[in-house]
């Protein structure tokens, strides 16, 4: 490559990574007419294709690319990135393999390949590829996760928790192996999880929550709304407050029954996903018990769907809803269930997945305590986890 098509490719690549895709196009098609299987060129404008949404062109691209320069382990990597957007599993797999093979420390290639792998319901390859990832990318925090939690859903929790072990030695300030430790060992396990936790593991999962929980059945909203409004029966003229909103998967459920719907969670990337349905009246990022606490009697109605699962102790999230909510006022949330058992029996605990499960005889307790009266408290389904059912605690009182 000459110096001067060199220079324009380098331009090309710092206004893509700028954001400047225009330009970025217009220098990669420049060098393109001169060079038309320059590979570098090949596939930057391929992956810039991709990420602007013309999947099929950047294929075509990339495709172009490998060819060229068939021992590109980078080349490869992108390309498999390419076709696991447009859903080609196999041929991605054979991709990131084929990148592995040709970079056998880079971790990239391996993550992708394990991830890869797990889609096409290939645990055991899964699991050796996000080892390797591990191995070769000792910072690489989406490995570590994805390793332990497809060593929890085989049943493997010692492993998963030497894994989150490692993950803290390498990332000791990084909360969510800190959390994950804890519920995958039962030790040092804190009242609730904390705020740094929440944030970053929903900012994370924000693109893939509705697709994910979709796969897992989840019924929460539903089994709410469906119990609000047989309570408030044809009213639409509630103040509704969505606590944990999410990415908004209540909001349609309840707007029919409200004036105004308010909806608040920690994570701004899910607030940003709940703003996208223009349901809300309002929409703010902010912890859940100060949020009600802040706003004394101003709610008619307060719907929490699986969010004071993150909350082991439920005093203070149960009495800032009792100082928001009018009087007369509806708690309506869902729990997941802590069957009974011989002996001391806890009020709640944390599960190997990160969540808290309760005791119903403790529920009515802190409800009773905190004022509220009314109180009903179901059993239902709530989701399922790996091949089982998860048994909830469908709860409605009233202050």
């Amino acid at each position: 490559m000459s110096t001067a098509d060199h220079s324009l490719l380098m331009r090309a690549i710092e206004a893509h990574k700028g954001g400047r895709f225009a330009e970025a196009e217009a220098g990669y098609r420049r060098v393109l007419r001169r060079r038309p299987s320059d590979a570098d060129a090949l596939n930057f404008l391929g992956m810039m294709r991709v990420q602007t949404g013309n999947v099929g062109e950047g294929l075509e691209l990339l495709r172009r690319s490998v060819k060229s320069q068939p021992r590109n382990p980078h080349a490869w990597t992108n390309f498999g990135n390419a076709l696991t957007a447009s859903g080609a599993l196999e041929e991605a797999h054979k991709a990131f393999s084929t990148a592995a093979e040709l970079a056998p420390t880079m971790a990239e290639a391996w993550f992708n390949r394990g991830i890869c792998a797990r889609r096409l319901k290939r645990a055991e390859e899964a699991l050796e590829c996000f080892q390797k990832a591990v191995e070769y990318g000792p910072g690489y925090a989406a490995a570590y996760e994805a390793l332990a939690r497809l060593l929890y859903r085989a049943g493997r929790l010692s492993e998963a928790a030497d894994i989150y072990r490692k993950w803290i030695e390498s990332d000791p300030d990084n909360p969510i192996p800190r959390h994950m430790l804890a519920a995958s060992t039962g030790e040092n396990v804190p009242e609730r999880a904390d705020d740094a936790y929440l944030t970053e593991m929903f900012d994370a999962f924000a693109d893939s929550f509705d697709e994910n929980l979709q796969d897992l059945g989840y019924r929460a909203p539903q089994l709410l709304a469906s119990a609000v409004a047989e309570k408030v029966g044809a009213r639409t003229d509630l103040d509704i407050f969505d606590a944990g909103c999410g990415t908004g998967l209540c909001g349609p459920l309840l707007e029919p029954m409200a004036r105004r719907l308010i909806g608040f969670d920690i994570s701004p990337g899910m607030v940003e996903k709940a703003r996208a349905r223009h349901i809300y009246d309002d929409l703010v990022v902010e912890e859940l018990s100060s949020f009600m606490r802040a706003r004394a009697e101003s709610a008619d109605v307060i719907v929490s769907a699986d969010t004071l699962v993150y909350f082991g102790a439920l005093e203070e999230p149960i009495a800032a809803a009792h100082v928001c909510l009018r009087p007369g006022g509806l708690l309506a949330f869902t729990l997941e269930r802590l069957e009974p058992e011989t002996g001391a029996e806890p009020s709640y605990r944390i599960e190997p997945h990160g969540r808290y499960c309760h005791q119903e005889s403790y529920i009515r307790t802190v409800l009773t305590n905190a004022g509220f009266c009314s109180i009903s408290i179901t059993g239902d389904t709530l989701r399922r986890e790996g091949s089982r059912q998860v048994a909830g605690h469908v709860v409605l009182a009233v202050k």
